[in-house]
């Protein structure tokens, strides 16, 4: 009798909370969550989805294309109150990224088309302060934020796991930027990168 009802609770148990099912769910909840968060922004598109969200600040300064997809936890900062000008960040269309992604912007970001980032991925177009010694002295969070220019990332950019990129960058079409690389120059377009700092071990020229 005993082996009757626990097979019956099993296939109950599969049957109700089975990983197709909270798989089903999690989509509907996903659904929801974006068309709630589409509105808070200065430009979304209708067919932009968002994961679970980690934080989400400066939404005005924020402007995202059709398509793009957030995967659970992302970071999504702009900082106008920190600037003397209101920062711009602007995501193409077709683009993903990873889960645990942080995104933060009080210059200017600007990411192309049908990008991929894998999860843990920054992207960061400024820091707290330099590396004075008045600075150092200062707790890091009365550091003035700082920024050595605009990142720009062009279309079908790859960038893997736990990647940085840093602020002043320009990552070419078509780049492919290694796992746990840190980018602090330019990428040419159609090359590879990797390391800490990132160097070009696969390049590509086409005409």
């Amino acid at each position: 009798m005993k082996s009757i009802l626990r097979f019956i609770f099993r296939f109950l148990q599969s049957f109700i909370f089975s990983y197709k099912r909270y798989e089903c769910f999690k989509g509907y909840w996903r659904s929801l969550r974006s068309i709630w968060l589409r509105s808070i922004f200065n430009q979304c598109g209708k067919s932009v989805f968002f994961g679970k969200i980690g934080r989400i600040h400066g939404s005005k300064c924020i402007s995202i294309a059709d398509g793009t997809f957030f995967d659970d936890f992302f970071y999504l900062t702009a900082w106008p109150e920190l600037t003397e000008k209101n920062p711009v960040l602007k995501i193409g269309e077709n683009c993903s990224f990873g889960a645990y992604s942080h995104i933060t912007c009080t210059n200017k970001i600007t990411i192309g088309n049908h990008c991929l980032t894998g999860k843990w991925v920054t992207i960061s177009d400024n820091n707290h302060g330099d590396s004075s010694k008045e600075t150092l002295l200062l707790p890091p969070y009365q550091r003035k934020m700082l920024s050595k220019g605009p990142v720009v990332i062009e279309d079908n950019v790859w960038i893997g796991d736990k990647a940085t990129i840093l602020s002043g960058v320009k990552i070419g079409k078509g780049a492919v930027v290694a796992a746990n690389a840190v980018v602090t120059k330019d990428v040419p377009a159609f090359c590879v990168v990797a390391g800490s700092p990132a160097k070009i071990i696969v390049e590509n020229r086409i005409e």
